[in-house]
Parts: C-alpha cells; sequence; structure tokens
C-alpha cells in the first residue's frame, strides 16, 4: 500500500537486503493459505488505489480492512498473515490503517518493478514507515506468465488451490529476479525517475503535485522538473496528466459514473479543468468520448 511522505530515505542495496530478508523469511517459515483477488466489477470508491498494471499485498505481521469489489459488490476484507491480496490491473482497493501492520506491496509495471515494506502502527490513514526498492526494467518472462495467470484464475476460481500456488511462484519469482546481479546499473537518475513514476502511477488519484513529489523524495521541485525532460522527455504535470486520461477513459467506458465523479477519482477536484484537459489530450470531451465508445452518452 503507498507510503505515506514519511517515507524512510535508505540506499537501494539496504532497501533489498531488508525487503528480500522479510520475502525469504515469510516463504521459509509460512505458506499462503488463502488469496483474496479484488476486481473492476463496481466503481471504485473515491480515492481507491487502482493502475493499469497488477498489485499483490502480502501481510507479513497485523492485519487492517480493506474495501475492494467482488462480484460486482463493494465488500470489505481484513488479510492478515498467510493470506494475500491480488489486484488485476484497473481493479482498486481501498485500505483503511485502523490497526498496526507491516506488509510488502508489489507492483509489476511494464517498464518498473518495485517493491515496499510499509509498517503502520494504526490510528491514522497512511503508514508511518517505509522503505522501497525496485528492479530496472521490466520484470522477466517467468514472472509474466505467472501474473498471466493469475489474472485469468481471478476470473475463474473454480480450479481449488491453484491461486494459492501460483501467489507462491510469483513470490519466488520475485525473490529470484532481486538475487540475480544486474549486468548494468542504471545511472541514479534513471533509478530515481523510475521511483517517482512507480509513486505517480499508484497515487494519481490523489491531490498530486510537483511539490508534494519532491517533498515525498527529499528533491528539489526544478529537479523533479529536470528528471522528467532529461530522462522521460515529458514534462511533469504531462507525464501526470497522461496517467490521469487513461484511466478516465477506461472509467468512462466501463462505469455508469457521472463525469463529476470520474474527474474526482481521477484526481480532479475542478470537473472544468478535467473536461478541458481531457479534450486536450483526445480531441473529443468526456461525453463524446463516452457517446462514441459506449454508445450511451451522459
Amino acid at each position: 500500500m503507498r507510503a505515506s511522505s514519511a517515507v524512510e530515505i535508505a540506499p537501494q542495496t539496504l532497501a533489498t537486503r531488508i525487503i528480500t530478508a522479510k520475502l525469504e523469511q515469510f516463504l521459509r517459515r509460512d505458506h499462503v493459505r488463502r488469496v483474496y483477488f479484488a476486481e473492476d466489477s463496481a466503481p471504485p470508491q473515491i480515492l481507491a488505489y487502482v493502475t493499469h498494471f497488477p498489485r499483490l499485498y502480502l501481510p507479513l505481521a497485523g492485519s487492517h480492512v480493506v474495501e475492494l469489489a467482488q462480484n460486482a459488490v463493494p465488500t470489505t476484507i481484513r488479510p492478515t498473515r498467510g493470506q494475500a491480496l491480488f489486484v488485476p490491473e484497473n481493479a482498486w482497493d481501498k485500505p483503511e490503517w485502523s490497526g498496526p501492520i507491516e506488509v510488502l506491496t508489489f507492483l509489476f509495471g511494464a517498464k518498473h518493478f518495485g517493491i515496499s515494506l510499509a509498517q503502520h502502527k494504526g490510528r491514522s490513514e497512511m503508514p508511518i514507515n517505509a522503505i522501497k526498492t525496485h528492479i530496472h526494467g521490466a520484470y522477466d518472462a517467468m514472472t509474466h506468465n505467472i501474473l498471466a495467470a493469475l489474472t485469468a484464475f481471478a476470473s475463474d476460481r473454480s480450479q481449488g488451490p491453484l491461486g494459492r500456488l501460483l501467489i507462491e511462484a510469483l513470490l519466488h519469482s520475485c525473490l529470484r529476479l532481486f538475487r540475480v546481479p544486474s549486468l548494468e546499473r542504471p545511472r541514479k537518475a534513471i533509478r530515481t525517475h523510475e521511483s517517482i513514476c512507480l509513486y505517480m502511477q499508484e497515487n494519481f488519484q490523489t491531490a498530486l503535485t510537483r511539490e508534494s513529489v519532491a517533498e515525498h523524495f527529499g528533491l528539489a521541485p526544478n529537479h523533479i522538473s529536470r528528471l522528467f525532460r532529461r530522462e522521460g522527455q515529458i514534462r511533469f504535470n504531462d507525464y501526470l496528466n497522461s496517467i490521469r486520461m487513461n484511466r478516465a477513459k477506461f472509467m468512462l467506458r466501463n462505469y455508469s459514473l457521472t463525469l463529476k465523479e470520474v474527474a474526482a477519482n481521477c484526481g480532479y477536484n475542478d470537473i472544468a479543468y478535467f473536461c478541458r484537459i481531457f479534450k486536450k489530450m483526445n480531441n473529443e470531451t468526456p461525453t463524446q468520448y463516452r457517446a462514441v465508445d459506449t454508445g450511451v452518452a451522459r
């Protein structure tokens, strides 16, 4: 789950050692006994977490309440150690940090693969301590195939223990990726840019700004702008809007939400600004896009 602005800054090698040690300990001492699957079968709650890539949550200690969609109905779960939550791309979840928990979060982006370890004492909305690590570039073919099988299983869960076995295979595959030394360590600027991109993809529905992202990573706002120009060949705001617009188009195609609700779920508090940006980037208004794509205008 997402880390707060109180993220613990640790060297990449130290963060990797801490996270892989936690994962190794779990795989050595425990097993996945139950898997929850989130869906996109119901519209997401405001400020729910949603990405265009798969995610996996593995509680290591404690528990907390998570809202998600199952069978087109919002429901509540409380995963604990020995259980896992798999969230396919475009599915959503909304945790409530009401109790102490330690959880590993896996982000399987097409270009960025990352893991974070969040520790929370409860009684507030966000984790108070988190460390992160990631691998430059995408995950390998083996991990891709396991994720594809899990995504297929998420829509047809009549195959007994297969889901639990796939999750354990995925965890072992992730551990293997971090054990294999990289032949080419990317420049620090590339690694920082990739970490920021992952953070924005996971937090786009919140009030993200260049300044808030800079504060989260302990960088100057102008440095954030330079990173995006040099490493991404795109401006910070353009990248953020592209993430939000991709999500907006998905919601317009799949949910009967008002434009105000779509805008709010994509991080826009001003519906007029949302519509203006949408038309600028897509050459049509949100209403026109929905009418053409679904045949139903709102």
